[in-house]
């Protein structure tokens, strides 16, 4: 049902007005069609960037319950892991880390290059988010659960290039550590009248999304294992994915 529901929306986009009605530049081929889409901002910024950041607490918590004490998200906890496992010579435990921070160092290269190559691709980045977060499920279910969270701390590395801009704060990314600096120092602002309170609301917003998504995340793979809940994940990816449709929409009427 969901899928006819986007089909039926990029047919409207490509009809959104009579081609007599426009000019030849305005026309929505299918090509520019693809570029609108990759381009276009989400309609609800904060609302993309908070799924984007709870879904990272979401498969943190799975991959913190099945890596061994490591995340998917979370980097600067792994290079402690990391730090800690080199030192008292535990070379498992090393090439362990050493495999998540790889994957999601991957990741990140990943989606830049895919970014300068698109500029704004949000769509190609949140479509390809779902497929690797599909297939991670599919080999969880087949009983290959460290590959497919290793491939899921790829895709979170592709996830942090999709940040967004919201009053001013930089949001959307799956680590808190500066969303709870941000915070503080967002409240001493506020408090000299220096900036807005929205500041601060933003940057609270981001670290509540990601506890939510921790809690989510820790209650579905206890409940309905690894697999479902990866595929859950898959859910919030589409929602992602809606938004930058229906901005995209939007922008064909106004035109």
């Amino acid at each position: 049902m969901t899928t006819t529901w986007i089909k039926e929306r990029l047919e409207q986009l490509c009809q959104a007005s009579p081609p007599d009605e426009l000019h030849p530049t305005m026309r929505s081929t299918p090509l520019q069609l693809l570029k609108r889409l990759s381009r276009e901002n989400p309609s609800k910024p904060m609302l993309f960037a908070s799924i984007a950041t709870a879904s990272s607490g979401f498969l943190d918590a799975i991959g913190y319950q099945q890596l061994n004490h490591l995340y998917v998200s979370f980097m600067s906890g792994n290079s402690t892991h990391l730090g800690m496992s080199l030192a008292q010579g535990k070379w498992s435990d090393v090439l362990q880390a050493s495999y998540v921070i790889s994957s999601f160092v991957a990741g990140s290269a990943i989606g830049t290059l895919m970014s300068d190559a698109l500029e704004r691709p949000l769509l190609a980045l949140v479509l390809s988010e779902i497929m690797l977060c599909s297939v991670s499920a599919f080999l969880a279910a087949i009983g290959f659960g460290t590959p497919a969270l290793l491939l899921i701390a790829l895709t979170m590395g592709m996830q942090n290039v999709m940040h967004q801009n919201v009053s001013g704060t930089d949001v959307g990314k799956g680590f808190v550590t500066g969303a709870l600096f941000g915070f503080g120092q967002a409240i001493a602002l506020a408090l000299k009248n220096s900036v807005s309170w929205s500041h601060a609301r933003v940057h609270g917003c981001s670290w509540i999304s990601f506890i939510a998504g921790v809690i989510g995340g820790t209650i579905f793979v206890s409940t309905v294992g690894v697999a479902a809940s990866l595929g859950f994940a898959c859910v919030g990816l589409l929602a992602m994915t809606l938004m930058v449709v229906d901005a995209a929409i939007a922008g064909d009427h106004a035109c």
